[in-house]
């Protein structure tokens, strides 16, 4: 191959490689304007084009003009700890109204932790925006059967919009361990909050004269200081967490409407740890706008390292469990 048409082929492959991405962001319903459509849309196709590209570059997020000022924060902090892109380049979904803003779900990503040997992996993201269309918040998002099983439950218990508001803030919770944001979680647990752990343990029993294992489960109990003050130790020592919430299960209390009992299956992976159990929190919504988690309990799922002997249903807290509520 001669000098110039090697130099023509470089110049052809570097325009290739300097192209850009372009994420286009439709739509489809759910918007009171057409102003409002196109500014949400806008902001949306600048933001997950931004991302692809810093994803490609391994760069940091440049987010100015795109987010809000005081959303930048959280979504910077998420970066830190997993890189992600959008798996496809148009994105057609409906508008969601929350009250408070508006919402776009179902937004598939590919994951890449920011952890050595780490591997790629698969989640859906939420985008929040203001009123006025700007992005405020990207939260890791729940599976989409159950997000569609509770609002069909809210549909019949006639608490739509309160259903809405308590996944919103279950999903920022959930996102707030993988961006480990002591800050957030400061904000949401009540000062007299109580934290309950669950960890097995396996006393010998005497049953006609043999020794006999029986497993059951030890619960400690922390206040909120104690629970932080470890969780950023945890947070510091480890490069990546991820927390995935499936099942999630949301009961209104039967006496005071303002409280809720959210039930989820927590898998938690880090660097140098991983667990699988049940996670249950007391969600005080007197305030809505600054709703507080009185008791959050973890239970394992299984009473044995091989994943025989379950946790009995009996056993799993819920709102009955729970004295003074």
């Amino acid at each position: 191959m001669n000098f110039r048409k090697q130099t023509f082929l470089t110049l052809i492959l570097l325009c290739f490689f300097s192209v850009r991405a372009q994420v286009d962001v439709e739509i489809i319903d759910g918007a009171d304007s057409s102003q409002l459509k196109t500014a949400i849309e806008t902001n949306a196709s600048k933001f997950l084009s931004e991302v692809f590209d810093a994803y490609s570059d391994d760069r940091a997020l440049r987010l100015n003009n795109i987010v809000a000022d005081d959303g930048q924060m959280s979504i910077e902090m998420l970066w830190e700890n997993v890189h992600f892109r959008p798996e496809d380049q148009y994105i057609g979904e409906i508008l969601l109204n929350t009250g408070a803003g508006y919402q776009i779900r179902n937004i598939p990503l590919q994951i890449l932790p920011q952890d050595v040997g780490a591997e790629t992996d698969y989640k859906e993201a939420v985008i929040n925006f203001d009123r006025s269309g700007k992005i405020m918040s990207v939260y890791f998002s729940i599976e989409e059967n159950t997000y569609k099983q509770i609002m069909e439950k809210g549909i019949q218990l006639k608490d739509m919009e309160r259903r809405l508001e308590i996944l919103d803030y279950v999903e920022r919770f959930r996102t707030s361990y993988n961006q480990k944001d002591i800050q957030f979680l400061n904000q949401v647990f009540s000062d007299d909050a109580l934290i309950i752990t669950g960890k097995v343990i396996t006393p010998s029993k005497k049953a006609d004269g043999l020794s006999v294992s029986l497993p059951q489960v030890k619960y400690t109990k922390q206040n909120k200081e104690q629970y932080l003050t470890n969780l950023k130790r945890i947070f510091n020592n480890v490069r990546y967490i991820n927390v995935e919430f499936e099942d999630v299960q949301i009961k209104r209390h039967g006496i005071n409407p303002n409280i809720y009992g959210v039930r989820v299956v927590q898998n938690w992976n880090a660097s140098n740890y991983s667990d699988e159990g049940y996670v249950f929190m007391v969600w005080d919504f007197t305030n809505p706008d600054k709703p507080q988690i009185h008791v959050r309990t973890w239970q394992p799922m299984y009473l044995d390292k091989g994943k025989t002997q379950p946790l009995p249903e009996e056993e799993i807290f819920d709102l009955n469990s729970i004295e003074g509520i």
